[in-house]
């Protein structure tokens, strides 16, 4: 029979194995280092631009540095895919756009699911696209691009930041809505696709409206949203125009290895609505750039960005000829 002696050495180690357990969780209580926000595509890209508005903002909340690391290629899937495939400990996240939810219908060789290996983290915010073409080129409003693109299918062009973008897409709805067809040129980037706008090697881009840049090579034609944008104000709608179902914006949000642990998703999501209220964010990214900002639940997001995964198969669905071009 153990004496005394013995039970009381065996609870004193008991004690200090406890506190030293408690004191390892207490060092490593998250974040304890530096977390990476990934952006699918080039620094200077809108998404891009949310991104580090709200890195530095999350960085002062969380207490540690949020830094932003470009992994462009394959419309934004190869950094989707290694944050799916990261550590699930919220040191590696996925800012995402549209793109996230293109993927699926665009790519049959994606090595990850986004709806399986992906978690919902945040909603950042939404704003509109805007439709430009090539000035110089005889088409001055929306109907005259309709009645060109009809008259002569496929003759005229548009261009993207590559297959499965938000441009690529964008456009490819508006096709389907106007009931036109538009030869599609994928560029390396949203600005190699407006720069090949502004020297007339493309007639049409929709890109973000954030980041937009003016110019007279170029003619705005139409934005979406239920109402004139406050930075284009002058610029028609999609809707004043004739077509109200072309519902189509840009969104940001962020998302996490499915992994992620519910108390680091709680608290990153807390974060990050909180950044969302910060006059400063709302500055930079609503009344200078038109983004509406969302807070809102983890949950939420993830729900949403199913449905947006459903919504881009049936598009495709719609028209196969988006794979082939």
């Amino acid at each position: 029979m153990p004496s005394r002696r013995h039970f009381h050495a065996a609870l004193l180690a008991a004690a200090l194995a406890g506190a030293s357990i408690g004191s390892s969780r207490a060092d490593t209580a998250y974040p304890s280092r530096p977390i990476t926000l990934v952006v699918g595509f080039s620094a200077g890209s809108s998404i891009d631009m949310v991104a580090r508005a709200v890195a530095q903002r999350l960085g002062e909340k969380l207490g540690q540095a949020v830094v932003v690391e470009n992994r462009a290629g394959a419309g934004g899937n190869v950094a989707a895919q290694q944050v799916a495939q990261a550590a699930p400990d919220g040191y590696r996240l996925l800012v995402v756009a549209n793109s996230i939810a293109i993927g699926p219908a665009i790519y049959d060789d994606l090595k990850f699911d986004v709806k399986k290996d992906l978690r919902g983290i945040a909603y950042i915010g939404a704003g509109p696209v805007i439709l430009k073409v090539s000035a110089g080129k005889g088409i001055d409003s929306l109907p005259a691009l309709v009645r060109e693109a009809k008259a002569h299918p496929g003759k005229l062009n548009f261009g993207s930041s590559g297959v499965g973008g938000t441009p690529h897409m964008a456009a490819e709805l508006f096709d389907q809505v106007a009931g036109i067809r538009m030869t599609h040129i994928p560029y390396k980037g949203g600005s190699d696709a407006l720069t090949a706008l502004m020297a007339g090697e493309i007639n049409v881009l929709i890109n973000p409206l954030l980041g937009d840049v003016s110019s007279d090579k170029v003619k705005s034609l139409a934005v979406s949203g239920s109402a004139r944008s406050p930075q284009a104000p002058d610029v028609p709608t999609f809707a004043e125009l004739g077509y109200p179902s072309y519902d189509m914006n840009v969104y940001y949000g962020l998302m996490g290895p499915s992994g992620l642990p519910d108390d680091i998703v709680a608290k990153l999501n807390k974060a990050v609505n909180e950044v969302l209220a910060m006059p400063a964010l709302v500055d930079a990214l609503t009344t200078r750039s038109g983004i509406a900002l969302r807070p809102g639940s983890a949950a939420e997001f993830q729900a949403f960005i199913a449905r947006d995964v459903e919504r881009w198969q049936t598009v495709v669905r719609n028209d196969k000829r988006i794979l082939a071009r």
